[in-house]
């Protein structure tokens, strides 16, 4: 069979729904991966193409304001608040990194019959020279650490291919707040962890088609 394929922040979702909401989301992950429906995939691509130009604008409150307008004018369901949540939680966090953008580029990662496509949203240089690839997560649901732990080490494994030296990032743009690994996180037991969960994922994902 063919490998699934999927993003890592899509696997980093999964991980944190628990047990009861695994084959929902997947099942929705899947119908929103194989739809024909450009509109079904993209609901927060357009913040998140803004996020991407603020962070290299000398007014990135005016472009994350286009996508929130442009949300409003041609509203879908739930976009309009979803928008401005995330610009309420995106742009402080952005004005006290005072990060600039950087390109990344994208990377494969694959555990047996899983590969995950991996391309920070957002590469950002710091003041100190240091730079940071992130994820950027936008749904609902608060981030949590042990969830973050998972991108964030599939993040760190990938990313000498998509930004070369960057510390990388989780951020809960809704709440900006940025997640990184602790040095006293065990690596051993956190990989063991995702090699299960990626197995548990093509599991659900074969069930539900």
């Amino acid at each position: 069979m063919e490998p699934i394929s999927v993003t890592a922040l899509s696997f980093t979702e999964y991980v944190m729904s628990g047990q009861r909401g695994r084959i929902s989301i997947v099942s929705e992950q899947r119908r929103i991966y194989l739809s024909s429906e450009q509109w079904v995939a993209g609901f927060y691509n357009p913040m998140r193409d803004a996020m991407r130009r603020a962070a290299n604008s000398p007014d990135p409150a005016a472009e994350l304001e286009k996508a929130v307008e442009a949300a409003h004018r041609q509203p879908r369901a739930g976009q309009p608040r979803a928008f401005e949540e995330l610009r309420e939680g995106f742009l402080p966090w952005l004005l006290a990194t005072r990060a600039t953008g950087v390109p990344t580029a994208a990377a494969r990662w694959q555990a047996g019959d899983l590969a995950l496509r991996v391309r920070p949203h957002l590469g950002l240089r710091l003041p100190d020279g240091s730079r940071a690839a992130v994820l950027v997560y936008v749904k609902e649901t608060p981030m949590t650490q042990e969830a973050a732990n998972v991108g964030l080490r599939i993040l760190q494994q990938t990313v000498s291919d998509t930004l070369p030296g960057a510390v990388p990032l989780v951020l809960d743009a809704r709440r900006g707040r940025a997640f990184r690994m602790s040095r006293r996180t065990n690596l051993a037991k956190l990989d063991a962890l995702i090699a299960a969960e990626a197995a548990g994922y093509v599991v659900h994902w074969r069930m539900s088609a």
